[in-house]
């Protein structure tokens, strides 16, 4: 009798020691990650001048199959560690601000606790066992920048505890994976500037005469600003009807030849030194000055009365 107990002792431990066995076996902490952040490309005007440069981000923490138990009260909170005010897009010295916003519009400060559940509201706050902090980051006019990469960082801390994955057992105690953490987690902000130019070219007018030897040169100029540290040159295109070397205003069928001149002579075009250099490194905000002289050629035989007009094409190179 003494020997069956001791057999069905022997029976109940082994039963036991393979409940234990079949206990989750250790796992990873929650997920972090984070997406977005890269504002694209954009000239240097833009970024001066507006509409803002906008996109979007997302920081997340995924942990799997929640369930609240008698831990201690549970948590998650997300906080931006990284300075928020004065945010800036950085290369080297240069510097662009911008600013970070929820999907409302409400600006996030320093320190700011953006996301902190407790209790039961982790539940809800975990409902697909996710949760997640969406941004929206936006330039700040008025930087007059060259062009490059500008880059900064934000820094998001998310912190939970007592959280418990998989099981509970007697007592709302957990037999499943508890959860606890703290991890700091950054997302690269990145913007590319590119070089530009607003040119103004007025429309050029020559009047009216009789003959193509009374018509008077005209001087005029045009106007550059560009993006600050570039160099660039400046070619004028042969308009509609080039031939034999000159520009031609068209009529019908009619021709009257005229040409563009640079400054110091010489037909301003489009080719090696028929172009013209800016003068001197633009700086993005003075308007560089480019003068020229429009003329008529007096050498060319009459032509029927009409209209004479052409289009040209200002073309910068940098």
């Amino acid at each position: 009798m003494t020997r069956r107990k001791m057999q069905r002792g022997a029976w109940l431990a082994a039963c036991a020691g393979a409940l234990m066995a079949g206990l989750p076996a250790a796992q990873a902490a929650c997920v972090t990650a984070e997406t977005g952040g890269s504002l694209g490309t954009a000239s240097s005007f833009r970024v001066r001048q507006g509409p803002a440069i906008t996109t979007s981000a997302q920081f997340t923490l995924g942990c799997g199959g929640i369930v609240l138990s008698a831990l201690g009260t549970p948590t998650v909170r997300a906080k931006i560690t990284s300075p928020t005010t004065g945010l800036t897009l950085k290369n080297g010295a240069r510097q662009i601000p911008y600013r970070i916003t929820d999907l409302g519009g409400a600006s996030y400060t320093q320190g700011l606790l953006v996301i902190n559940a407790s209790g039961a509201a982790v539940l809800g706050l975990l409902s697909n066992n996710t949760a997640n902090l969406p941004l929206r980051i936006a330039t700040t006019l008025g930087a007059n920048v060259p062009a490059g990469t500008y880059t900064d960082t934000i820094t998001v801390n998310w912190e939970y505890a007592n959280l418990c994955e998989g099981l509970l057992g007697l007592g709302n105690i957990c037999v499943g994976m508890p959860r606890n953490g703290n991890v700091d987690r950054t997302l690269t902000v990145q913007l590319v500037v590119t070089n530009d130019c607003a040119i103004t070219a007025p429309d050029l007018h020559f009047g009216s005469a009789p003959l193509p030897g009374a018509f008077s040169s005209v001087t005029q100029n045009l106007t550059l600003t560009c993006t600050q540290g570039l160099n660039y040159t400046v070619g004028i295109t042969a308009g509609g009807a080039p031939q034999g070397g000159r520009r031609h205003m068209s009529s019908g069928n009619n021709r009257l030849a005229y040409d563009i001149f640079r400054p110091g002579g010489g037909v301003w075009g489009t080719e090696g030194a028929a172009r013209v250099a800016g003068t001197g490194v633009a700086d993005g905000l003075t308007p560089q000055t480019l003068p020229y002289t429009a003329t008529i050629y007096p050498d060319q035989p009459a032509v029927p009365p009409g209209l004479y007009q052409d289009s040209l094409q200002v073309e910068v190179q940098f």
